[in-house]
């Protein structure tokens, strides 16, 4: 397979299973949300004081922090716990559901629904209003929150998601898109791309600042990196087996995409987490939680990735293994 063709070839069910695989290593909007969160339990607690706000706080980011597997040392420990809980936002919170999909389209090109690629229908218009609408409560959620008032970063990945959405939509309807864009799209940096539109051989010449998007898809088409937009060709793709019938057999474990399987290592706070995005659940025992991702359609468990953050990932295939074979990630 030609190099620069490679991504535009893979379809939209692997790229939703690389989406879930390598969610939070690089793009993920809702960890944003716990230094948006704290700044606006400090600035409650200057209007109510601050016993009351870490009280009411701490009730607040309870969910995010226990499914993490953390909890609130102290009085005021919310902060640092929640912290600690950023890789759960975009799974306990409403938001978090709508970041999640947003990203899946900024960065990938593909429509999501219910936790894979969803089918396109016959009416492409119906796809691009669930664009326009993720991406509207995202820049409303941005717009909203005061972060040059709150001191918060202006680079935050909340900000950082609604720049490549923005743009991965204006590139889809033939519109100019924004040099940090295009070069967040082709892996290149925003200095060189500013290169690129200046001086008597620039390669793009620029409208108020912008590339136009014709320029900006031809260089595009040479770059690797760049993950083309098919959400309005996106077929029926599901994550789906032809198993009929439960599977039994305790040493036959799920094993993601990247190679790492299901193991006695992926215990956290006690339990493991199975399911679905939305339909998790906490599994004390190892043979108990097999058991279930034995009798699930499709398999998910949550394990972290190689920056420590824990992420959902759903079964590429199974094996049969010892138990003394399996991988324990800590």
């Amino acid at each position: 397979m030609d190099k620069l063709s490679h991504k535009a070839e893979v379809n939209a069910a692997e790229r939703a299973q690389i989406f879930f695989e390598q969610y939070g290593n690089d793009f993920d909007g809702a960890a944003a949300l716990p230094d948006f969160i704290i700044a606006a339990g400090d600035y409650i607690s200057r209007i109510v004081g601050q016993e009351a706000t870490d009280a009411g706080m701490a009730l607040i980011v309870e969910g995010v922090i226990s499914a993490s597997g953390g909890n609130i040392a102290a009085a005021g420990g919310w902060r640092e716990a929640l912290k600690d809980s950023s890789s759960g936002c975009f799974s306990e919170w409403p938001i978090g559901e709508q970041l999640l999909e947003l990203a899946a389209y900024a960065e990938y090109g593909i429509v999501l629904g219910n936790g894979v690629a969803m089918q396109s229908s016959e009416d492409a218009k119906a796809l691009a209003n669930k664009i326009l609408r993720l991406l509207e409560r995202a820049q409303e959620l941005e717009a909203s929150t005061p972060i040059a008032q709150w001191r918060l970063s202006t680079s935050n990945e909340l900000s950082r998601l609604v720049m490549v959405a923005r743009n991965r939509w204006a590139l889809d309807n033939n519109q100019p898109v924004e040099p940090a864009a295009l070069a967040h799209f082709g892996g290149v940096s925003e200095g060189r791309i500013r290169n690129m539109m200046s001086g008597a051989e620039r390669n793009f010449t620029p409208i108020d600042g912008r590339i136009p998007a014709a320029d900006a898809q031809k260089w595009l088409q040479g770059r690797p990196e760049f993950w083309n937009s098919i959400w309005k060709e996106q077929s029926l793709v599901q994550y789906d087996d032809t198993r009929t019938s439960p599977l039994q057999q305790p040493a036959f474990v799920p094993v993601a995409r990247d190679g790492t399987l299901f193991n006695p290592g992926l215990q956290r706070a006690g339990s493991f987490t199975i399911g679905k995005r939305g339909e998790e659940e906490q599994v004390a025992d190892f043979n108990a939680a097999l058991d279930k991702l034995h009798r699930m359609p499709v398999a998910y468990w949550r394990r972290p990735n190689e920056k420590g953050n824990w992420g959902i990932v759903v079964a590429d295939h199974w094996e049969r293994v010892d138990a003394t074979d399996f991988k324990v990630n800590n």
